[in-house]
């Protein structure tokens, strides 16, 4: 009777049967036919794989747009600067990183001028962070001072002085900011609160996902770092738009150096010169050349004017007021 004691429920506790079981051991070890194995199952369309540990480097390098903008703002922040502080510079963007929040606090220094700031209308708040190299030399140059390539280590916080330079150059941020997105997204930066301590700016998610972009300033002799941390979650909504080809237009506004530039050159000294005639000799005939002699040349009904040996008028050669001139007809079409 001991071999009547199978019944449906102990069969039903059988899950597998042994040809399952070895069938799901030969997948694992990779001997299944290809056929069976890695089937698209119908219905699921196309997944893109995501790799959240390289987050910050693929977004960065998937979208040029966001570069380019990155790049006219550097040009403008250096245009900022000189105005502000009166002194050379050079500001480069430097490239951009991923970080979480928490993380990218741990490499700030004590102080570091810490800015929340809005960029409305994208969501979420951004960190605009000057460090404290940055601060003192700007606050430095702004008094007349000199430039220090080492700073004073045991600093714990930023002088009034100090403060107010670092909200200048706020502002001077926010104002280019708009100014290098605008061709592309109209923003509105607003600032939200400021921190000098690292441990007290606790103003977002401690896992929040940045994208850090560095910009390296040049001074004389010195140099500071501008870092704008943008959230993930503020790009994204935005990435199909970003990672376009960018075409380069033609900027409407200029800046204040051009302006100056072209001023410069046109008080540039331009050698004109012109060919009057020509003559062929032999070799034979040059040699036996001496003062005195006279060369018959040959010699057109007009002549052509050069600027630094590119032909740009004809005309006519002759005199005016008792010196030989050169009247113009018309401007040479270059090729």
């Amino acid at each position: 009777m001991a071999d009547s004691d199978t019944t449906p429920e102990a069969e039903s506790e059988e899950v597998l049967t042994q040809e399952e079981i070895d069938a799901l051991l030969t997948s694992v070890d990779g001997e299944e036919d290809d056929g069976d194995v890695g089937d698209i199952v119908p219905g699921v369309g196309h997944v893109r794989t995501f790799d959240f540990s390289r987050q910050g480097q693929s977004l960065s390098a998937g979208l040029p747009l966001l570069n380019v903008i990155h790049e006219r703002f550097a040009l403008q922040f250096c245009e900022s600067i000189f105005n502000t502080l009166r002194c050379s510079n050079n500001v480069k963007f430097a490239g951009a990183r991923g970080a979480s929040f928490t993380d990218y606090l741990h490499t700030l220094e004590l102080p570091t001028h810490i800015n929340f700031i809005n960029l409305q209308p994208l969501k979420g708040i951004a960190l605009a962070v000057f460090d404290n190299n940055l601060i003192a030399n700007a606050t430095s140059s702004f008094f007349g001072g000199s430039m220090k390539k080492e700073l004073v280590g045991d600093k714990q916080d930023f002088t009034p002085s100090e403060m107010r330079i670092g909200n200048m150059l706020l502002q001077r941020v926010m104002s280019d900011l708009q100014l290098s997105w605008k061709a592309d997204i109209d923003i509105h930066p607003q600032a939200k609160q400021t921190e000098t301590n690292p441990d007290f700016a606790q103003l977002m998610n401690p896992a929040e996902q940045l994208l850090v972009n560095r910009f390296d300033i040049v001074f004389e002799g010195t140099q500071g770092i501008f870092e704008l941390a943008m959230p993930m979650a503020m790009i994204e909504p935005y990435r199909d738009q970003f990672a376009v080809t960018y075409q380069a237009e033609k900027r409407e506004d200029q800046g204040t150096w051009a302006p100056v530039i072209i001023d410069e050159l046109k008080t540039t000294s331009v050698e004109l010169s012109s060919t009057l005639g020509t003559a062929q000799v032999s070799l034979g005939e040059l040699l036996k050349l001496n003062a005195g002699d006279i060369i018959h040349l040959d010699m057109s009904d007009t002549v052509t004017l050069f600027a630094e040996g590119v032909p740009i008028f004809e005309g006519e050669y002759g005199a005016f007021n008792d010196k030989n001139a050169v009247k113009i007809h018309h401007k040479k079409h270059r090729s």
